[in-house]
């Protein structure tokens, strides 16, 4: 089954303002003064831009969680890790602003294997730690969830 991420206001105004910003440079940039090596309006300047706001967007669509086999699949754009749902011994809430596959302040964090650490935001927090709890009760649940 598949959780997307929980999405923050502030992260919805940083990811969203960098990209109309960029876009918003080609409706209401002048001339840029002094030299530059890569100016906007130059086609390696194009180019730069359209690679970030895509890699932007691919962050912001596919930031998700997938439980499958005994596994869940942690994707955010390009970044991929797996967690073992055997090997988790304990969900706690916690408002880390560490980076993280999480596009929201109020997250989870997983704690599995030997002091392995995994910071994720699934939408539907209480069905995904049901889920989680489904296929592995002895998972230790913090007094916030």
């Amino acid at each position: 089954m598949y959780f997307p991420s929980k999405k923050d206001l502030f992260f919805i105004i940083v990811f969203w303002g960098i990209i109309l910003f960029l876009v918003g440079v080609y409706f209401v940039g002048g001339e840029p003064g002094g030299y530059q090596l890569i100016t906007y309006d130059s086609l390696i300047g194009i180019i730069i831009n359209v690679l970030l706001i895509g890699f932007l967007l691919w962050i912001w669509f596919g930031t998700g969680y997938l439980v499958k086999d005994g596994k869940i699949v942690i994707r955010s754009g390009p970044f991929k890790s797996t967690v073992p749902i055997d090997e988790i011994k304990k969900l706690r809430k916690t408002k880390s602003p560490f980076s993280a596959p999480a596009l929201s302040i109020d997250r989870m964090e997983i704690l599995y294997g030997h002091y392995k650490v995994a910071l994720i935001s699934p939408d539907d927090e209480a069905k995904f730690v049901a889920m989680l709890l489904e296929k592995n009760p002895r998972i230790e649940l913090d007094e916030k969830l």
